[in-house]
């Protein structure tokens, strides 16, 4: 067996003799620096001294005990080259265990490193059309001069939509409708009175008639009137009960829409009327006056009265009356109400 696996083997032995330690340690001072120097001859040392470590093991421990008395005399002749040798197989031994973390946190630090790349070059080609579109619109020249020499390969147009302002892109292979327009015809225009401008819609609850529609719309009340005079002809003829009640809910509502027409048109002839009369004092110079509604309703209802007979005006003013009257008592106190009553 070679001297070196012996001295490899039997590291603690050398304890007994101090005076070759010294020498050891001393020649091994004199040699730590051409340690760094020789970083590719102990790799290559290395995978030797690990096949001496394979071959160490399978060492019978017979062998181990007739070493021992022979171990000053082989030390004696051991050459300092053996020696390093042997030194240099020991502590590359031990680093090894300390050199598996080093190089899990470079694995581990070389992984994020690549990791960090990826999402950088995502976020790059998520932002290359929108700084496109801003150099487009801060540039124009540029734009144009671009636009003259011809789209490029990396100024394709993409399938997304640079803007949401801009309009939606479709595929040439988008079917088309097989129904083609050979022969335009004019459509029909269908007129509606109701819909027309202001001047010519008739009047309403909520606007004041205009005498154009209203003129030439009249004979509706002309109907009116009539079918007033039919549901009361078929109401003398009725018997049952319910029928009776739908009738003359249905005349009590047609007579209300004639009754609101008429104070319709007179608060408009009220209005007509005041407004010519302003007209002639701004002409003689005075300020014009404008009536408010309750006036309108007054100067209405005063008409109504001169219109009416004698009887027909003494039932409207009783009718009235009783109005009021009901209208006072309920807001009166319970006692007083009977006193009243």
């Amino acid at each position: 067996m070679a001297p070196a696996k012996i001295l490899e083997r039997n590291v603690r032995v050398p304890q007994q003799r101090p005076e070759e330690e010294e020498d050891m340690d001393e020649g091994e001072g004199d040699e730590d620096g051409a340690e760094d120097e020789e970083d590719d001859g102990q790799d290559e040392e290395s995978g030797s001294d690990m096949d001496d470590e394979e071959e160490r093991d399978e060492v019978d421990g017979d062998d181990m005990s007739g070493l021992d008395g022979d171990v000053e005399q082989q030390i004696s002749s051991i050459s300092f080259g053996a020696l390093k040798q042997a030194q240099n197989a020991v502590s590359h031994k031990r680093k090894r265990g300390s050199d598996e973390a080093p190089e899990q946190d470079d694995k581990l630090e070389s992984l994020r490193k690549r990791l960090r790349q990826i999402k950088e070059q995502k976020a790059g080609a998520q932002s290359m059309p929108v700084e496109r579109t801003r150099t487009a619109r801060d540039d124009p020249d540029a734009s144009n001069s671009d636009s003259d020499s011809g789209p490029s390969e990396d100024e394709a147009p993409s399938k997304s939509r640079t803007s949401k302002h801009a309009p939606a892109e479709q595929t040439s292979r988008h079917q088309v409708t097989r129904k083609r327009t050979v022969v335009d015809y004019p459509r029909r225009v269908i007129r509606d009175p109701r819909f027309d401008s202001i001047p010519n819609q008739p009047s309403t609850a909520h606007q004041p008639p205009s005498g154009t529609a209203d003129k030439a719309y009249s004979f509706l009340l002309d109907y009116q009137r009539t079918e007033i005079d039919d549901l009361k002809a078929a109401l003398k003829r009725t018997r049952g009960e319910d029928d009776i009640y739908n009738l003359r809910r249905k005349i009590n509502s047609m007579e209300n829409r004639l009754k609101a027409h008429a104070a319709k048109e007179r608060e408009q002839a009220v209005r007509s009327a005041h407004k010519k009369e302003e007209k002639g004092r701004v002409l003689e110079g005075k300020k014009p006056y404008f009536l408010k509604e309750k006036e309108v309703k007054e100067r209405a209802l005063v008409e109504k009265f001169k219109g009416m007979k004698g009887k027909e005006r003494e039932k409207v003013v009783e009718k009235r009356r009783l109005k009021e009257s009901q209208r006072e008592k309920r807001g009166m106190p319970r006692d007083r109400r009977r006193v009243a009553g």
